[in-house]
């Protein structure tokens, strides 16, 4: 520990997928400054604080928040512009900005990845497994006065059956047919879910994966799914949206009704506070522009940069660079239009690019050095129980370069166009993007590459007709096995995941075990076979591991990395 001299922002914050978390506790009394800047000149008076460091553990991180001085304006440059306010809707880390801050859910992660109560109160379970019944907390409000109530519910969930991958899948397989029986009314406070066989996946599919089932207000959940809501998000969390200028900044301030959870907090789970005043989103798309704005203390944290910008933050006394929690880097294939869709074709052309990828070059790209990539063929996190190298042997990373022209060529795909979405402003996808370009245009495609922004880019993924492969990442998806992994689910968009590759039920027959069986062995087994099948039928890139560059203020002290973040930014908040 330490005694900052400066102070510009005192809080205890947690960012998660790319994450990182600030830890601030009472000491001796001494006034310091607080400049807040951008939005007003405003000047705050605070106590002195000791700041906790890196290696603190989570019972000190918890014991400093108690004593944490609220206050500060925190200023992030995103980006990535918001498309929706709606985190059902898309992926983009945009959206999941806001909704992290805003929206909640009936359950949440804790720390050691086990469950905990967010704006449920209690539950009971019949004897026979089958009827589960659920008190939400009495008293919840939402931003605009509106009482959270069972009817508030079960309309988020009815519209979340429609694309939120393990709701939908505990439904679809473990529920009766019509979602009126499966979700049912039993007074103003209580529902009950209703199950035809029993799962042990029903607390995980009330709240902590991603596309959540966030509680939110009518004029959302009455839209189909498949359209984007409209208006301002009006959730239950401790931040309410404050003001949003598309294409320049959002911004989020305390909601003075906020009701946390009783437990404490623990993860993502349990009691939150809001500390900061406000925190703004600062759209910067150019990366060099990104970090002259923290260099000139225009904004107090950066995201993704190259690695050529690396040695002139290391050389500004001002500045921290920031290793982040590795992240998966992903290539995708449009499986509605050709070629990688080809009935006879298809699958050889996946397999083509995945023979042939450098994957060590790609990595290379995306991150800047050897030390912030892990070359790793596995589908689930690398390092965890779930890790496999199944399937991947003379695929992964084999630069297979002259096997897979003649595969084109024989398919009669030599000189086909293939447009390659690159998005300039997110350096992993950007980087990446250059290298697949390589290897398209050495095994006999052309490649039309389609230079864009990241906003561009998450719109037009969802449009069948505009692209053939792109990039994105993902974080962790080892907290329930397979089955929390985002590309094996029948998700929401037709292009690029596998709901459209399961031509023999293969995928179904392993979700079956994924989702039903309790022997980790067997689990684990299954997992093997998945993967086997994955590499067989080359349905995405897997590329491998990555620490992206991020950057922040020094005057943030006790920044370290959480374990357990499945969204990004996932709380501003402890």
């Amino acid at each position: 520990m330490r005694l900052p001299q400066r102070l510009r922002m005192i809080s205890f914050i947690v960012l998660s997928l790319a994450t990182l978390l600030v830890v601030a506790c009472a000491s001796e009394k001494e006034t310091v400054t607080v400049v807040q800047t951008v939005v007003s000149e405003k000047v705050v008076e605070v106590e002195k604080v000791v700041v906790a460091t890196a290696t603190t553990t989570a019972e000190e991180r918890a014991a400093a928040a108690v004593n944490a001085k609220k206050g500060g304006h925190l200023r992030i440059s995103s980006v990535g512009s918001v498309q929706s306010f709606d985190p059902l809707w898309t992926t983009a880390s945009s959206t999941g900005n806001v909704s992290s801050l805003i929206l909640e859910a009936l359950f949440a992660y804790k720390e050691d990845n086990t469950i905990g109560k967010m704006l449920v109160d209690d539950w009971t379970v019949s004897s026979d497994g089958l009827k589960w019944t659920f008190k939400i907390r009495d008293g919840v409000q939402f931003h605009n006065g509106t009482l959270l109530t069972t009817d508030q519910v079960i309309g988020t969930l009815r519209r979340q059956s429609e694309r939120a991958p393990v709701f939908k899948l505990v439904w679809e397989r473990f529920g009766p047919a019509s979602f009126d029986e499966f979700i049912t009314k039993e007074n103003d406070l209580e529902f009950s879910l209703n199950l035809t066989s029993q799962t042990g996946l029903v607390l995980d599919a009330l709240g902590p994966q991603n596309f959540t089932p966030q509680m939110v207000l009518s004029s959302w959940y009455t839209l189909p799914a498949t359209e984007s809501a409209p208006g301002t998000p009006i959730g239950t969390g401790p931040y309410r949206f404050e003001s949003w200028t598309p294409g320049d900044r959002w911004s989020a301030i305390p909601f003075a009704n906020y009701s946390p959870s009783p437990e404490k907090s623990d993860g993502e789970a349990g009691a939150h506070t809001a500390y900061f005043d406000r925190v703004s989103y600062i759209e910067i798309p150019d990366q060099s522009t990104r970090v002259a704005a923290l260099q000139t203390d225009a904004v107090d944290l950066v995201q993704e940069f190259s690695q050529d910008l690396i040695d002139r933050l290391k050389a500004d006394s001002n500045v921290q660079l920031i290793a982040n929690p590795p992240l998966r880097l992903l290539g995708h294939f449009n499986y509605q239009i050709p070629p990688f869709n080809d009935p006879e074709h298809g699958r050889d052309l996946r397999r083509a690019v995945v023979m042939a990828y450098n994957n060590e070059k790609a990595l290379l790209a995306a991150a800047g050095t050897p030390d912030r990539i892990n070359l790793c063929a596995s589908l689930m996190e690398c390092g965890s129980a779930w890790e496999s190298n199944a399937g991947s042997e003379n695929m992964y990373n084999a630069q297979r370069v002259e096997d897979a022209k003649k595969i084109v060529k024989d398919a009669g795909y030599e000189g086909y166009t293939i447009r390659l979405m690159d998005p300039a402003d997110r350096q992993p996808a950007h980087g990446a993007a250059q290298v697949t370009r390589e290897v398209l245009e050495d095994i006999g495609f052309n490649v039309d590459l389609r230079v864009m922004d990241w906003a561009t880019m998450v719109q037009d993924r969802a449009t069948v007709d505009r692209w053939e492969f792109f990039h994105t990442w993902s974080g962790r998806s080892v907290r329930i096995g397979p089955i929390g992994h985002l590309r094996f689910g029948e998700l929401q968009y037709d292009a690029w995941f596998n709901k459209n590759t399961d031509t023999d039920g293969t995928q179904r027959k392993l979700f079956d075990v994924f989702s039903s069986e309790t022997d980790e062995a067997k689990i684990k087994a299954a997992m093997e076979e998945f993967q086997q099948y994955f590499y067989d039928d080359a349905i995405f890139l897997q590329v491998g591991e990555f620490f992206s560059n991020w950057a922040a203020s020094k005057d943030i002290d006790g920044l370290h990395g959480n374990p357990g973040g499945q969204k990004p930014y996932d709380k501003f908040f402890k």
